[in-house]
């Protein structure tokens, strides 16, 4: 049987010392390296669209704007992948972010898994988190010039020896070292200030105990000592094992927190002034607070925002149906948490993440996508209330491999008419052949109100690419995804 723990990891990647659904027996063996000496405004409430301007040529080229790239975290493969998807779909480029360099691909060795895990991409810079650079425990914020990438080629990778080489990086890519274990959710601030949630725990051991932090980071100052952190050790319920991050508001004046290691939720609030302020300031300025939810033998991995201002926490395990819980942007729960299905879904259980698919306004409640995993792979669609409820499935997605593949991440565009969905092996990701998938759909949503939603043109944007030789082109965790626009207005 699977502990909640072994149902956590497909996230994040790592492999871990225990047998369970998720991955195969395994250790981490003790490598480490010594680390090395270096240095657009997000609507939050639409997926993570994104408009930037665009550079004149390479990977983020647009000649006749504006030009809609899905950016995709290839975490278990140390990659990032760039599909245009602004007519039909094609592969841009790769990004190989395989720092500590494993020649097998395999990326399950010591410390050799570099996992690239946030993105966000402006006007200048495409960032990347990167979970394990300079190694296991020690994480990065890594910023790529969009300059950087001009001679790249349709269809092919900007390799590591292009930018970094001996402990070093180069070709106007920035680096700051975060000093901190797995700070690896990130979320933009209409100010240009970049928040980054921390899980600062250890994913292998036994319990997560540590209190997560919210940095705030400055994009034109990436010293560590200008880093501004705040303490998710709250004197209510603390925020220990942080994981997924959203912001409440287009302001983001409130950024909602899962608390994976003790299974409740944080929302921190932040200053007025947070734009004008230096990051350390601004994030002495924060406030927050929490709430428990259900706990036991569930994970509380994440959160969406409701377009009203509060929020949707998801609770699930593999025993029971998962829990849909609504609160509010104090942290007040509004109701007993939903766990009824309809019939003809009464086998979901493991459910991943959600995300925001119509708005709570106008005497219409907030309606969701959710990306179902476990026995019933699959997109639900949730209706919001005091206790949301699962009400029905996404039809036409039938281009997954439920076999072999099911949803983790999901991300809409800023119309909310275009889904990606990235898939990938359920059982024992490390070890798998790499033949998970990237989805790109059209939605008819005209049924919506009786939970209807219908995929429409869907695209399977990694079909034909798979070469069991080539671990350029393995696909085992696409866990994040990222949708924007060059060349925008």
């Amino acid at each position: 049987m699977a502990s909640s723990r072994a149902l956590r990891v497909r996230s994040f990647g790592l492999v871990l010392c225990s047998t369970s659904l998720v991955l195969s027996p395994g250790c981490l063996e003790d490598n480490p390296i010594e680390p090395t000496d270096t240095a657009s405004t997000e609507d939050p409430t639409a997926g993570t669209g994104e408009t930037t301007a665009g550079a004149e040529d390479g990977l983020l080229a647009c000649a006749s704007p504006p030009c809609t790239v899905l950016v995709v975290s290839q975490t278990l493969d140390d990659r990032i992948d760039v599909y245009d998807v602004t007519a039909t779909p094609f592969l841009r480029g790769r990004i190989g972010t395989d720092l500590k360099f494993d020649a097998s691909g395999e990326q399950v060795m010591g410390n050799l898994l570099d996992e690239p895990y946030g993105l966000l991409l402006d006007g200048d810079h495409l960032w990347a988190a990167i979970g394990h650079y300079p190694d296991t425990n020690r994480g990065s914020l890594l910023a790529f010039p969009h300059a950087a990438f001009a001679d790249v080629a349709q269809g092919e990778v900007f390799a590591e020896d292009k930018y970094f080489g001996a402990g070093k990086f180069s070709a106007g890519v920035l680096d700051l070292p975060f000093g901190r274990q797995e700070a690896i959710f990130l979320l933009r601030h209409p100010s240009g200030k970049i928040l980054v949630g921390v899980f600062a725990n250890d994913l292998r051991a036994a319990s997560w105990p540590e209190p997560s932090e919210l940095l705030v980071v400055g994009p034109t100052d990436l010293r560590p000592e200008a880093i501004g952190a705040f303490s998710l050790d709250l004197d209510t319920t603390p925020c220990n094992g942080g994981w997924k991050i959203a912001a409440l508001d287009d302001a983001v004046s409130r950024v909602a927190v899962a608390c994976d290691g003790n299974d409740a939720v944080a929302v921190v609030s932040l200053p007025g002034d947070f734009a004008g302020l230096a990051p350390a300031d601004a994030a002495a300025g924060m406030s927050a607070c929490s709430t428990p939810l259900a706990s036991g033998t569930v994970t509380t991995q994440f959160v969406a925002p409701d377009g009203a201002g509060g929020l949707l926490a998801v609770q699930s395990q593999i025993l029971e149906p998962p829990k849909l819980w609504s609160i509010n942007g104090n942290c007040g729960i509004a109701g007993a948490p939903g766990d009824e299905l309809p019939p003809e879904l009464d086998t979901v259980r493991v459910v991943r993440e959600p995300v925001l698919l119509r708005p709570a306004g106008g005497g219409q409640p907030a309606m969701w996508l959710l990306a179902s995993e476990t026995p019933a792979p699959g997109v639900l669609i949730v209706r919001g209330g005091a206790s949301p409820t699962v009400c029905g499935q996404v039809s036409g997605i039938d281009a997954i491999e439920g076999a072999e593949n099911a949803p983790f991440a999901l991300t809409l565009d800023s119309t909310r008419t275009h889904l990606a969905i990235g898939a990938g092996p359920v059982s024992n990701p490390p070890f798998a052949e790499g033949r998970g998938q990237v989805l790109w759909a059209t939605l008819d949503v005209a049924e919506l109100d009786s939970c209807a939603v219908t995929a429409t043109e869907v695209v399977d944007l990694t079909e034909g690419t798979f070469v069991a030789t080539d671990p350029r082109t393995w696909v085992r965790a696409p866990n994040m995804l990222l949708i924007a626009e060059l060349g925008g207005s």
